[in-house]
């Protein structure tokens, strides 16, 4: 490699302005926890006598996968294996993640482990963010709108709003054509985003912790072995708990690394360190291939499909987000490592972005683009990064993950949906130059401020209609799903401790969620009718469940339609030991015919061994 001007440092010095900016970011990290705890705790000091308030109402069913997944760490099982699928497994899956998780939740119980590394990892993100946008500029009023746009910045979704769903049933906006008729993925999506994931699930904060704490490592490795190995282990951990994040990685690598050469900058030892990191994700990649070959459960839960929106819908998930960072793209400054070629990749970056939109699938239940044409499409992501590179290596980081961001979702295998993650922070950090540059020309400064503050409310509208949501789905207490409660009722709490007192392997079959819609309102519903209670029995009790889970158990429909067969009053007896014998049930949970006449009495199937006011424990074998 040929010697070439120092790029930008990527290690600022301590300066008199950390006095202002600390406090900042102090005071936005606690902010951030605190919005976390909010609707949980509105949960828990609203539930009434009798009922227990038991997880995050929104995709309550997942928060369910990950307690059964602790409820094993805290048995000291290292090598776990899926609760919702009956079927034999050989139990090879490694979560480090969830397994201390389940450490922690030997002393403080399940719902407080995930609560307390939530917030931990909502905190550390914070500073771990901040730490990346000073590498990019020293200028204290961008890191400051950085900071706001990166937490909570969104799209347009807020002006279309919906509670359930991906599809726009309810309102008459014009927005509704130009959008397609689906709900932005500013809407529903919330590991794209920062907020939403705060609000919602703990393991997308820590794996953007770890991906910011890779992409970190890759800017000191220029020049430090140490950042090296701090880098393998990040990548490592990421790969065992969230190894889709670890090819989006890659992905964006591929450009930056361009960059890097493209402009003089990498040099040989940068980019052996640089593999170093990479090398960390081997080991857990090699045991992922062997689960994967092993496990015939494992293998099918890899193979659920989770399809991308189509881009109309990320467009208008990241509308202002996409125009203000193309706009900061065309102004960042020459201190910040500028170069007049970052203006042309500016006007590149919007004439792709515009292609996209024009060239949107209309089908989000189905791939957009097939493997040649996604290559091209990368290969021109990658090339407007490298034509925009310039002599800050953290600032060329943005830009790769800005703009191959944008394609990385479309990648034509299954789980392509997951690669979306964490796109806001790139193009939030972007945002905040080209809201800083259309607001310095005005010159008195509180109208400067007012207006900075405006835009950035904006832009954060649909992270204040997150936390609406969270409160809405408490109150009525379903879950987004429509069929989930996060409330359990002092029959379901029994059930669970009796179960939980039960040794060894227990299948528990129970009926499927009946949803409560509201009459001729779109767009709303109410307690479930029957709540689902397979995925709470699972992750509170650790019994295996018949049809628990979407994407965790194999052949999940068909299960599930089985499972309501059991409960409806016409299906035969013998039909229903059918069932019984193909789910291996050892227990069932009964709805009470007196609570829910439509039902079935199904109490000849067994003993009851607890018996309440709305549902009764059978044990049938």
């Amino acid at each position: 490699m040929s010697e070439a001007p120092a790029p930008v440092s990527v290690h600022p010095k301590p300066r008199a302005k950390d006095r202002i900016e600390y406090p900042y970011v102090r005071n936005m990290a606690w902010l951030c926890v605190v919005l976390t705890f909010v609707p949980s705790g509105f949960g828990l000091l609203t539930a009434s006598i009798g009922s227990t308030f038991v997880g995050n109402p929104f995709a309550f069913d997942d928060h369910m996968v990950y307690a059964a997944w602790m409820r094993q760490g805290m048995e000291g099982r290292l090598l776990m294996d899926n609760r919702f699928a009956v079927e034999a497994q050989p139990g090879l899956t490694v979560h480090l993640y969830f397994f201390l998780l389940g450490l922690i939740a030997k002393l403080v119980g399940v719902a407080w482990s995930s609560a307390l590394a939530q917030a931990a990892f909502t905190f550390a993100f914070v500073w771990l963010v901040y730490g990346l946008i000073r590498r990019v500029t020293q200028d204290i009023f961008i890191i400051k709108v950085a900071m706001g746009l990166v937490c909570f910045g969104g799209g347009l979704g807020y002006l279309v709003w919906h509670t359930y769903g991906r599809e726009i049933v309810a309102g008459a906006s014009p927005l509704k054509g130009l959008m397609g008729g689906r709900l932005p993925v500013d809407v529903w999506q919330p590991e794209a985003f920062v907020f939403p994931s705060m609000l919602t699930n703990g393991l997308f904060m820590v794996s953007l912790c770890l991906i910011l704490a890779v992409f970190n490592a890759v800017l000191d490795a220029r020049e430090n072995w140490n950042a090296a190995g701090v880098g393998a282990a990040c990548l490592a951990v990421l790969m065992n708990i969230h190894s889709y994040d670890v090819l989006l990685i890659g992905l964006v690598m591929v450009a930056f690394v361009g960059g890097l050469a493209a402009t003089k900058v990498l040099t040989g030892p940068w980019l052996l360190r640089g593999g170093v990191i990479a090398l960390g994700a081997l080991p857990p990649a090699l045991w992922f291939l062997h689960v994967l070959k092993q496990d015939e459960v494992f293998r099918a839960r890899a193979a659920t499909e989770t399809y991308s929106a189509t881009f109309n819908q990320l467009f208008w998930g990241f509308a202002p987000l996409f125009v203000l960072g193309i706009v900061g793209l065309y102004s960042i400054p020459k201190e910040d490592g500028a170069t007049p070629r970052l203006r042309q990749a500016a006007m590149g970056a919007g004439a792709f972005l515009l292609a996209l939109l024009l060239a949107s699938g209309k089908d989000p239940g189905a791939y957009w683009l097939s493997m040649g044409p996604w290559v091209a499409v990368y290969a021109v992501a990658v090339a407007v990064a490298l034509g925009g590179a310039g002599k800050n290596p953290a600032l060329n980081l943005i830009l790769a993950w800005a703009l191959v961001g944008l394609v990385a979702p479309y990648f034509p295998q299954l789980f392509q949906r997951k690669l979306l993650m964490g796109l806001s922070i790139p193009w939030a950090i972007l945002a905040a130059y080209g809201l800083a540059a259309l607001v310095r020309p005005l010159e008195d400064r509180g109208t400067r401020n007012l207006v900075t503050v405006l835009a950035i409310v904006v832009v954060c509208g649909s992270s204040m209609r997150w936390v609406e949501r969270q409160f809405s789905l408490i109150r009525r207490n379903v879950s987004n799903t429509t069929v989930h409660a996060p409330y359990i009722s002092s029959d379901v709490s029994r059930i669970v401790d009796y179960l939980n007192g039960i040794p060894g392997r227990k299948v528990v079959l129970a009926i499927p969620g009946v949803p409560n819609p509201v009459p001729n309102t779109p767009d709303a519903f109410n307690t479930p009718y029957i709540p689902d209670l397979n995925p709470v029995i699972s992750g509170l009790s650790g019994a295996y469940s018949y049809a628990g889970h979407w994407s965790e158990t194999p052949d999940y429909l068909k299960k599930r339609d089985r499972a309501l067969m059991l409960f409806l009053p016409d299906t035969p007896m013998e039909v229903r030991r059918r069932i019984l014998e193909e789910s291996g049930a050892d227990y069932v949970v009964a709805p009470i015919p007196e609570a829910f006449p439509d039902l079935a009495d199904v109490t000849s199937l067994g003993q009851v061994v607890l018996d309440g006011t709305q549902f009764r424990l059978i044990r049938v074998r």
